[in-house]
């Protein structure tokens, strides 16, 4: 078990508009404003695209599988941080063709708008980085 512990900073409120990407919109405003840090607080919402990967085995390393959505989806849960200037979002969304679950990826797209509520967490130096098993996880940097 490793921690780390900072202290809340600003409270974000994020709207992303019709055609705007979640990861690349998110980690271009948090890289302009020169928020490392923070926790996804609150989410709610609608996506046309919904790229996401899942485990596909118990084994130590990780191997996924990645599958593109595209449908009318409302965003029924989605839950993260931002690491060193990096989100790592996983969802649950709804759509007419069924139920949709995953760890968040590049290209996901807004339907009609996502109202994103980020919590800033200072006093860190975090970066996530990818170990031997293919699992990102999250390392202090001095």
């Amino acid at each position: 078990m490793k921690d780390f512990t900072g202290k809340t900073g600003r409270t974000i409120i994020l709207e992303l508009q019709r055609g705007e990407k979640l990861l690349e919109s998110v980690r271009e405003y948090m890289a302009q404003r020169g928020i490392k840090n923070a926790v996804l607080s609150s989410a709610v919402g609608s996506l046309l695209r919904l790229v996401v990967h899942k485990p596909t085995s118990m084994d130590a390393a990780a191997v996924d599988e990645f599958e593109t959505i595209e449908d009318a989806m409302e965003v029924c849960s989605l839950i993260g941080s931002v690491i060193g200037g990096e989100p790592h979002f996983h969802i649950v969304a709804s759509g007419v063709k069924g139920l949709y679950s995953g760890h968040v990826e590049p290209d996901t797209e807004v339907l009609y708008l996502l109202e994103l509520t980020f919590t800033e967490i200072t006093g860190l130096n975090l970066e996530r980085r990818l170990t031997p098993e293919n699992v990102k996880k999250i390392f202090s940097v001095p």
